[in-house]
This record gives structure tokens, sequence and C-alpha cells, in this order.
């Protein structure tokens, strides 16, 4: 994982860390630094996934802003600086939006009754007729984004922490963009309760994914 999130920042950004620091309390300086640092790194996780996949990465801006919320108090408002980001609007669909429940999971006692899965299938005829090149096309960049999260958690040890709400199948061109992602170090990633490693669960998903495309043969990536 980047070790200087720092460098993902640019000089006017720095230049506002640092007068929004002035004369802080060290907490509330920290507090600050922690926030820069965060956007350094959404915009690094950003830019190591793009360079692999330059095509399926939504194109996103990264920024510093300021979020308002209002008080109890009538016309009284309360805002903090945090880091944003913003993307192009696409027409599509998201990936939760082809499953469809199932049943429960397999899962021991104590899993089923306070941390309750179920298994789901996908209905790939959601999206109506589709050619089989389509089909073949999808199926293609999915494997790309298979192997690339397999890399990633062999070689680097880094999670590709990626879900169905950030995988978005586009209309009326039917190409696979991602979105919203984030890389964790592995030891601090929630550890999968099936498989040895947890990028395999957003892996075995995929998979599903692309089994309902019911295609005769396997898509090389």
């Amino acid at each position: 994982m980047a070790t200087h999130p720092e460098n993902f920042l640019s000089d006017e950004e720095r230049d506002l860390l640092e007068h929004l620091q002035f004369r802080r309390s060290r907490r509330e300086r920290e507090r600050l630094e922690f926030k820069f640092h965060r956007l350094g790194m959404e915009r690094y996780h950003y830019w190591r996934v793009r360079e692999a996949l330059p095509d399926l990465v939504l194109p996103t801006r990264f920024f510093m802003g300021l979020r308002f919320r209002q008080m109890p108090l009538r016309n009284l408002y309360s805002a903090k600086i945090t880091p944003m980001d913003s993307q192009i609007m696409l027409v599509g669909k998201h990936l939760k939006e082809f499953a469809r429940g199932g049943k429960m999971s397999t899962q021991g006692k104590i899993q089923q009754r306070f941390f309750p899965k179920y298994d789901f299938e996908f209905d790939i005829g959601r999206f109506g007729k589709i050619k089989k090149k389509v089909l073949e096309n999808i199926a293609r960049d999915f494997r790309r984004l298979i192997d690339f999260t397999e890399m990633l958690a062999r070689e680097e040890k880094l999670i590709l922490d990626i879900h169905t709400e950030n995988i978005i199948i586009t209309l009326p061109d039917f190409e696979l963009k991602i979105f919203d992602f984030h890389l964790f170090d592995e030891h601090l990633y929630e550890p999968s309760l099936v498989y040895d490693t947890p990028e395999k669960d957003h892996v075995e998903v995929i998979e599903r994914f692309i089994e309902s495309f019911n295609l005769d043969t396997e898509v090389p990536s």
C-alpha cells in the first residue's frame, strides 16, 4: 500500500492543509492531516486500478470539499471538511440489479442466527435479449477484472474491495465499468467465512454472474 499518500496531493492542497492547521490544537491538526492523507489514498487506489484496467475504470475526480448538515435549531448548519469524489453519469444497470434472492446459505448456528447470508442467482434476462457476441465481450472484461483481483492478492497481498453496487453495465453500449472501489492490505480486511483468502468472495460472485450468460465455451481473459 502507498506509504506516502501526500504524494497524491497537489501543492495547493498541501498549502490548504497547512493553512487549516494554523493555530489549531494538536488533535485538530492530526485530524485534518488524516483527512488529507485519506484523499491521497483514494487517488492512489483509483490510479492503481486504472493503470491495469484503463478502459473499465469510470473516470473519477477526487477533491476536498465541505459537507453541510442542518442542525436541530432552525436555519443553523454544521460544516466539516471531507474528501469527496464525482463521476460522470451513465445509463445502465448495476450488477446487483440482476440478482435474484435465493435460499439461506449453509452456515454455523451462530453465523446463521446473527449474520445470516443468502445464496442468490443472477438473471441476465433482465437486460432483455442480448447478442452472444456482446455477452462474450462482457465476460472477457469480467475475466480481466478477476485476473487483476487475483494478481493483487497473490503478488501484493492487496484486496480489491469491489461489490455488485460498484459494477455497472452501460446502455446502450453494454460496456463494463467499475467505480468507488478501494484497496486494503490483506491483514486488515475481514476474513472470508468460506475461502482461505478474502478476495475469493468477490471473485466467486463475478464468476456466478458470468455463468448466468450460459455461454457454450469458456471465454478467455
